[in-house]
């Protein structure tokens, strides 16, 4: 349902320094990015690693990218991306970038540290969502600015990405940090399968870290 007083339209190139800072805000609540990445913060590198990310979405054609403007400032408070991507088979599991056959070593960038890099990668391939079709809706990013919170504005973007794969008769997918785990659960999402990465063991005796589950989701039909 649409909220009164705000507006959902398309990103330009010209937004992509703001929406990227919306990206990056949204990624400094995780727990597992202080030790993904190195001198933490390091505001300079992220703020290239995540300008890069949403380059590629605006770019690419296969995604769909939306801002929310408030009608009355004129300034955008909200994002989404979803994009529409081809399925591994079920049970195919040389088809997926672990597969031995098909494998490709990736360069870890310098900021990153290489053993938290590898655990991410490995959650990442874990959870290849395995499905039916022969493509899928996939939720990449969702994120309201705090200010904007409250008011039904990220229900309404999901409901948007929802409706433009009912739309194309696909599922739509996601992955959940733990953060908005239960946001999707909260909107009819349900578990699939999770990857735990423990982040204990990078982190200083007694900090009170423990383990980082990033959860697969499947709207439920």
């Amino acid at each position: 349902m649409p909220v009164p007083n705000y507006s959902v339209v398309p990103i330009t190139k010209e937004d992509i320094p703001l929406i990227s800072a919306f990206l990056q805000a949204s990624k400094l609540q995780l727990a597992i990015n202080r030790f993904l990445v190195k001198d933490w913060p390091n505001d300079q590198f992220q703020k290239v690693h995540y300008t890069r990310a949403i380059e590629g979405g605006v770019s690419n054609p296969q995604t769909t990218s939306l801002k929310v403007i408030n009608n009355t400032t004129g300034q955008a408070v909200a994002h989404l991306f979803y994009t529409e991507k081809p399925s591994t088979p079920a049970g195919d599991v040389e088809a997926t970038t672990g597969g031995e056959k098909n494998q490709v070593k990736k360069e870890i960038p310098a900021a990153f540290n290489p053993a938290v890099y590898q655990a991410v990668m490995e959650a990442v391939e874990k959870l290849e969502p395995r499905l039916e079709t022969d493509k899928y809706m996939e939720l990449t990013h969702l994120y309201v600015e705090p200010s904007s919170r409250g008011q039904g504005i990220g229900s309404w973007l999901l409901q948007i990405a929802q409706e433009a794969a009912e739309a194309a008769k696909l599922p739509i997918v996601l992955c959940s940090e733990p953060n908005h785990h239960d946001f999707f659960v909260n909107r009819g999402f349900k578990d699939v399968k999770h990857a735990d990465i423990d982040l204990a063991q990078w982190a200083a005796s007694w900090s009170g870290y423990g383990v980082f589950r990033i959860t697969r989701m499947k709207l439920q039909e």
